[in-house]
């Protein structure tokens, strides 16, 4: 079986070779992944790659802005070689700060209309749309399911109902403020609007987790009613049979996800062979597997996938979502005083 090794088992080798005198040893026959994926999913996607270039693939599982602060730490000697599961504007800043190459796969050509960017430093691999979701055994007329109304979260009886990432710690919630900021910038209310819903949403949250992935599994195991993520969880939960319900909202984000190598990767050749790899049919079939939705024309989405009405769909601008990052993210901090928990 090919390996993939977790975080921890991962950590311990690269404080093992820096007190040796040095970085992560070069092995040219190694990609060292970071993602919020889990280890059974890359796997998975990973393993018909590994057979056919005979290239193993090392999976951190670490959330969007932890891998985001590790790049950073680790600019001058780099751990990974590439960076799965970052949306746009995650990855545009990344680039403006010389943390990922400007790299376009020969197999992006494939890439359906919709999803494609000029930009060569952002490519979509997999998407799925954010969503509200619900344990079907729990709501009930004090904690009723929420409908596609952003308003329905911050109701009275909502009131630590809620469970959502941290977006300093999660591309996942900062999806979710971008989203709700540039809703009320779009529709003409003004930022202060949105900033405004974001404070009635904090007192509706009883926790913001650390990782992007945790509210899904906390729902779903009963620990709250009503959690908001992305989508693909959502469903390996699902097909796991667990109670949970799930609803579009309306304006929903559904950008696409990306990947990158990471500049100055020690094994940066093999990355962009990876690279090349996810956007192949057999890595997009296998992406399907685990709730993704495909960004190659030609392949099927997930089987029993919902529908994303695309009138819902809010066109997100990532560059100013990338700009105004540090900003957002400290006004957040200002407002609620959270702190991300798990």
């Amino acid at each position: 079986m090919k390996k993939i090794i977790s975080m921890a088992v991962l950590l311990c080798c690269a404080v093992g070779f820096a007190f040796a005198g040095g970085g992560r040893e070069q092995r040219a026959q190694q990609v060292v992944v970071y993602s919020p994926f889990n280890d059974e999913f890359m796997q998975a996607l990973s393993a018909p790659f590994t057979e056919e270039t005979g290239i193993e693939v090392l999976n951190v599982v670490i959330s969007t802005g932890e891998s985001l602060s590790r790049l950073r730490a680790e600019q001058q000697r780099p751990q990974a070689d590439f960076w799965l599961s970052v949306r746009p504007a995650i990855l545009h800043g990344a680039f403006e700060e010389g943390l990922i190459e400007a790299y376009s796969p020969a197999a992006a050509s494939a890439i359906a209309p919709a999803f494609r960017y000029p930009e060569e430093h952002i490519t979509a691999i997999g998407t799925y749309p954010l969503v509200f979701f619900y344990n079907t055994t729990m709501v009930n007329g004090a904690v009723p399911a929420p409908s596609s109304d952003w308003a329905d979260l911050v109701q009275p009886g909502m009131r630590d109902q809620v469970v959502m990432p941290h977006p300093a710690t999660s591309g996942t919630a900062y999806s979710a403020i971008a989203t709700i900021l540039q809703h009320a910038i779009q529709s003409g209310e003004g930022e202060d609007v949105g900033w405004s819903y974001v404070e009635q949403l904090n007192a509706s949250v009883a926790q913001f987790t650390r990782s992007g992935r945790a509210p899904q599994t906390l729902v779903a195991q009963g620990e709250y009613p009503v959690g908001i993520g992305f989508y693909d969880a959502v469903w390996q939960l699902q097909q796991e049979g667990y109670p949970v319900g799930v609803v579009i909202p309306d304006p929903v984000f559904a950008e696409p996800y990306g990947g990158a190598v990471v500049a100055g990767a020690q094994n940066a050749e093999a990355a962009r062979r990876y690279f090349e790899y996810l956007l192949s049919p057999r890595a997009q079939s296998a992406l399907t597997r685990f709730g993704n939705y495909p960004v190659v024309e030609g392949v099927t989405p997930p089987e029993g996938g919902v529908a994303v009405p695309s009138e819902q769909v809010i066109e997100i601008d990532f560059r100013w979502s990338s700009e105004n990052r540090n900003r957002i993210l400290d006004t957040f901090q200002d407002i609620t005083q959270a702190e991300p928990a798990g």
